[in-house]
Parts: C-alpha cells; structure tokens; sequence
C-alpha cells in the first residue's frame, strides 16, 4: 500500500513534522467538523487532519492549477481514503462552502486577501463556525477591516518561528467580541511582549497616523505592564 504521506501529514504519528505556526493553528479545530485549508499550497495543514477521526472532512483549496494536479497525485499516491479529502481549484474569494459546522483555515496571505476572503464567505456560514488566519503582511489594515465586520474574536496569540512573529486569530460569525485594532490578549505572553518591542522598533519611524496610533498604543500598554 503506498504511503508516502505517512511520515510528512499524520498528526497522531508524525506530530513534529508540522511547524510550531501550524500546531498553533492546528489545535482550534474542535469535534465534527468540516476542515476547510484555503490557499493550502502543499496542503501539510489539512492533510495533517487525516488521522484526525472526528472531522467529518478536508478541503483543500488551492488558485494554482500546478498545485491542484500536485495534491491530487499526492493524494491519488497514498493511503488516504478518497472519500474524505475534496480538493478544490478556486480563489479563496470565489468559494462557496456549505453551511455546516466548519472550521476554516487561511493562513500565509497578506492581510488585504484574507479580508477579502473572509467578507465573502461570512454570508455562507452558520455561528457554529470558525475562521483561523494568520496573516502575513498588512495586519493593522486587516484588524480594522475585521473590526468593521460582523464577526467577533475568540482568541488571539503570538508565535515567533524561523526568526518571524505571526499572529494567529481565531473567529466566529457570531457577533459579540469586536476584533481589537492593535490586540488585546495576545500581548502578556513572553512572545508577546518580544513582538510588542519588535513592532515598536519597526513602526517607530512611521509617520502615517495608523502608525502613530498603534506606537502610541504599544507605549502605553508597556507603561501599564509596568506599573503592575
């Protein structure tokens, strides 16, 4: 039987293999449900849920044709059963998903298509979903475009890998915490207080008013800490 994902894409077997990023993502996925990898490239994040028993199934979508016809070899090639596995040729912006329990994945975009992304879908989800992004660039622009939407935040970190921060936000569409424009949680953790000095070194030569208001921020909130 061939097995050639047995080693890079089995959570249960091969954990290590997934990157601290997508272990962080990784566990917001909860029982029965729909796990959908938008922009999935290789597809390592949802292929990593084919041990997982609970999820009902795995959707993996890519705009890239090479990248489609590579994860259907890939899948074709190895033991996974079919039946679980959708793989889809389609911009994140384009898709239509169905309105059951689904958690979603979209991560390793920039903050503008991610935004875009996420205001097409949340028409077609129940609240019983979730979305989990990490983006990379143009976060501040996306924090505010989520503040604006109806969709509130669950929670939020900060990890450092491969000498990069990324935040990772988990979503709901259903209305009740509004996404803070700068962060709120994610900020106590010792990672989090190493990104907030990052951020500060790297928007504090920024003149636009965004910036100025997300240092002036990052200030205060390091004088609060302090001051407990």
């Amino acid at each position: 039987m061939p097995n050639s994902l047995k080693t890079t894409t089995s959570s249960s077997r091969a954990g290590d293999a997934l990157s601290i990023r997508f272990k962080a993502l990784q566990k917001h996925c909860l029982n029965h449900e729909h796990v959908w990898d938008i922009g999935c490239d290789h597809g390592l994040l949802g292929l990593s849920f084919i041990d997982h028993h609970h999820v009902q199934s795995i959707h993996l979508v890519d705009p890239s044709g090479p990248v489609i016809e590579t994860l259907k070899k890939k899948v074709k090639d190895s033991y996974i059963t079919i039946g679980r596995i959708f793989i889809t040729h389609s911009k994140g912006q384009d898709l239509k998903i169905n309105s059951l329990s689904n958690c979603i994945f979209i991560a390793g975009m920039g903050g503008k298509e991610i935004g875009e992304i996420i205001t097409k879908l949340l028409p077609q989800l129940d609240s019983s979903s979730r979305i989990v992004i990490s983006p990379h660039r143009k976060i501040l622009e996306l924090r505010e475009l989520l503040g604006q939407l109806p969709i509130s935040l669950l929670s939020e970190e900060v990890i450092f890998e491969n000498e990069q921060y990324y935040q990772i936000l988990c979503l709901s569409p259903e209305v009740g915490h509004k996404v803070p424009p700068f962060g709120q949680e994610m900020w106590g953790s010792e990672v989090g207080k190493r990104y907030r000095e990052h951020q500060l070194k790297h928007f504090g030569p920024h003149t636009d008013e965004a910036s100025k208001a997300y240092v002036n921020f990052l200030v205060t909130s390091k004088s609060l800490e302090s001051s407990l």
